[in-house]
């Protein structure tokens, strides 16, 4: 999920909570309906159906947006491949944490220097914080390979965000992380904005940082690059979880429900579901339930009044056993850039009960208390939002599941001991900020590139130490 607690500040003792050893059980079948999917339910995706394939030269693990795009860059290089790339998918196409987000593209630019300073060194928390902010120009850029289609249609929108720290504490924490990283790519303006909260609309704030951010509509723009990487000869099986890999005869045979698959390559992409087929990433890569909502403005908050900005506001929620950067709990609000429509998308509220959070797999269910909460985050917290007539307020509510890392870093690469397994996964709820480089990164891997090349953070990739690192949520 894109919104709820800062991916970046969340590191291995950020509550004192133990992670639950058990590996993850795979999706739901019936998961909630997120504001993107109930709009796409005309898409011909629904019920896709091909033949069933028993031989690949690549099996792809689950159908979302960091596995569409590692798809189409591996047919962009290798548009022959003899036997072809399988996606299999345990539901729908584009039903998991794609379909479930906020639909935020939002770069650390300065935040979580410090707690991933702690983790890897000054050098790697730096390329870590840098990395993401290709993902504006990669979204931005992706369009332009597609002239003659035009741009794709998904509502894709860039201009500045804010950090809205409410209470002092997170003020402080914040201003340490930029005041030590000096960044020279991203320009940041930190502010004490606690006489000027007009700037964010608030009705109260302590401080404020601002940099450049986007949002667009996630579901549109993975169903673009699905139905291309299909025009490729991508073979899409929906409702087809794969349920265990195994090594026979020097391939990799993959079981489902309709039959097994051999092949040499296998990407698992499935994010916090990871664990369900690669047990050894039991308390790696834990998944987090989140929750997102579609709010309808008033009428203070619409039309030339709407929101110019999106923002995340961040207060300390009680959160022990931290250092001075852990455990900033969130909630996260944004401008859906849908034309003439004006939905504020909000998520949040995981410090209702947090430990309910974690390894939760249902995403079939939101939780009452946060449904409460997430209500009343707009009039709760922005300057004249007013009453709201019957139709305006909260609209639809959802959840979604992320993959969380101890240490807040993703596992992108080849799979120690397993020669032709990857994985692509643990963003950390950092997703949409991630997703766009590491897909173009484990792609160049599995076509045989060296790490170099991917341009990513070596701390990114998979290796036997990061695997036997002991880790707290």
């Amino acid at each position: 999920m894109a919104c709820g607690l800062d991916p970046a500040l969340s590191s291995p003792r950020s509550t004192g909570i133990d992670v639950f050893h058990q590996p993850a059980s795979l999706p739901h079948s019936t998961p909630s309906f997120s504001f993107w999917t109930a709009r796409a339910r005309h898409s011909d995706l629904i019920g896709h159906a091909q033949p069933f394939s028993h031989e690949a030269d690549c099996v792809i693990i689950s159908s979302g947006m960091s596995r569409c795009l590692a798809a189409y860059f591996m047919l962009l290089a290798q548009p022959d491949l003899p036997h072809g790339i399988v996606m299999l998918e345990a539901r729908e196409a584009i039903n998991a944490a794609t379909a479930c987000n906020g639909g935020h593209c939002r770069p650390d630019c300065y935040r979580g220097y410090l707690p991933y300073k702690k983790i890897v060194g000054a050098f790697q928390a730096s390329k870590v914080i840098r990395e993401p902010r290709v993902l504006l120009n990669c979204l931005r850029e992706y369009p332009g390979h597609q002239k003659r289609d035009g741009h794709i249609d998904c509502d894709f929108w860039r201009g500045r965000s804010f950090d809205a720290m409410m209470t002092d504490e997170c003020k402080v924490a914040y201003r340490n992380s930029y005041d030590e990283f000096e960044n020279h790519v991203v320009r940041v303006y930190f502010v004490d904005l606690m006489p000027y909260p007009q700037a964010t609309r608030l009705l109260r704030v302590e401080a404020a940082a601002s940099f450049p951010a986007g949002s667009f509509y996630p579901y549109k723009f993975t169903a673009h690059l699905l139905r291309r990487a299909m025009s490729m000869g991508l073979n899409l099986q929906i409702h087809t979880p794969a349920t265990a890999v195994a090594s026979v005869d020097g391939f990799w045979m993959i079981d489902t429900p309709r039959g097994s698959i051999r092949t040499r390559k296998v990407l698992h992409a499935t994010n916090g579901y990871a664990s369900a087929i690669l047990p050894e990433f039991t308390g790696k890569i834990v998944p987090f339930y989140g929750v997102c909502s579609s709010v309808t403005p008033t009428k203070s908050y619409s039309g030339k009044k709407m929101l110019a900005h999106t923002m995340s506001l961040y207060q300390q929620r009680g959160v022990r056993d931290r250092t001075p950067t852990e455990g900033l709990n969130s909630d996260c609000v944004h401008k859906n850039r849908i034309p003439a429509d004006g939905t504020i998308i909000v998520g949040g509220g995981e410090f209702v009960n947090r430990q309910a959070h974690i390894n939760n797999c249902d995403d079939s269910k939101v939780m009452p208390a946060i449904t409460e909460h997430l209500r009343n985050v707009m009039k709760d917290n922005f300057d004249g939002w007013g009453d709201e007539a019957h139709g305006e307020g909260l609209e639809r509510v959802w959840a979604g599941i992320s993959g969380y890392t101890g240490d807040g870093l993703s596992y992108i690469g080849a799979f120690p001991g397993k020669e032709g397994q990857f994985v692509c996964a643990g963003f950390h709820g950092h997703g949409m900020a991630r997703i766009a480089t590491c897909a173009r990164g484990v792609a160049m891997l599995m076509l045989g590139r060296a790490w170099e090349e991917t341009e990513l953070p070596e701390c990114f990739q998979i290796t036997k130490e990061r695997l036997e690192r002991k880790v707290r949520l």
